[in-house]
């Protein structure tokens, strides 16, 4: 693609001198004037346009062949993909429905818990190379259920208690992505808290907490804490762009977003959903 965008922007820069040639060599054999000077452009200017639309016209195809390529071998992967995953959880069904073992069925459940994180992240990454080549798919949905759907997953690993206090609060926008924005905000209290501590998640007034009692952040960090890669404590695992995930994703959706945090004290994500209450 590169190269025929300078391949492209080459021929447009010797069609433009050429035309502009043309302009002097006009001026030259007629007396100056400003009517003369009008009538050159007059006549160059639908050719530098014409030919213009025609150099990118050309590109905008190239790129569309390109995407439409890409869209193929994306959608075969992704098949190929969820095919061991529709297999494995297939058959750890059948098999703790055959195994009466409670050691057995133990591992059987690990194996399913880990096959529905793996098919989570199957489900965020289609979502999230589709969502570069089509527009998104935006629909109403109740946040209160998301949460709750999601905390239900996250209470399988065993690890921060989770309490929830949700109200109903529906609105109109990308919920993939909003699924997607929970997860990083949960996994982050996680990451950042005790196993023992507690998280709270409230929905209520039309906004969203999310509550930990870990090692919060001071106001150098809370000043970086959006930059992709940036990671406060270089000693906890990750890979320091949940936060950048959540932040476009606001930022695209007119969702306001808000991290109040005190160093050792914990940290409460508040995202404030006024500008969505009414529906398109």
């Amino acid at each position: 693609m590169k190269r025929y965008t300078i391949l492209l922007t080459l021929i447009y820069t010797v069609v433009v001198f050429l035309l502009f040639g043309m302009h002097l060599l006009f001026l030259s054999k007629h007396p100056y004037s400003i009517e003369n000077y009008i009538v050159s452009l007059l006549f160059l200017s639908p050719v530098i346009g014409i030919i213009g639309y025609i150099l990118i016209n050309t590109l905008l195809e190239i790129k569309a062949r390109q995407d439409e390529m890409y869209e193929h071998i994306i959608k075969e992967v992704l098949h190929e993909i969820n095919l061991p995953l529709a297999t494995i959880e297939a058959n750890t069904s059948m098999l703790k429905r055959a195994n009466q073992n409670p050691k057995s069925l133990k591992r059987i459940e690990r194996i399913e818990g880990a096959s529905k994180r793996l098919k989570r992240l199957y489900q965020e990454l289609a979502y999230n190379i589709k969502k570069e080549l089509m527009p998104i798919q935006r629909v109403e949905f109740d946040v209160s259920e998301v949460i709750k759907d999601r905390v239900l997953d996250f209470k399988e690993m065993q690890r921060n208690p989770i309490s929830v206090d949700t109200e109903p609060l529906v609105i109109y926008s990308d919920k993939i992505g909003f699924e997607q924005v929970v997860d990083n905000i949960i996994e982050n209290a996680m990451k950042y808290s005790q196993k023992s501590d507690p998280i709270s998640i409230v929905v209520k007034n039309w906004e969203l907490k999310i509550i930990d009692n870990g090692i919060g952040m001071d106001e150098n960090e809370l000043l970086r804490v959006y930059e992709r890669y940036y990671q406060g404590d270089r000693a906890t695992y990750g890979e320091g762009i949940g936060l950048a995930i959540v932040k476009r994703y606001c930022d695209d959706e007119d969702i306001h977003l808000r991290i109040v945090s005190t160093k050792g004290e914990g940290t409460t994500v508040i995202l404030n959903f006024e500008k969505l209450k009414k529906s398109p």
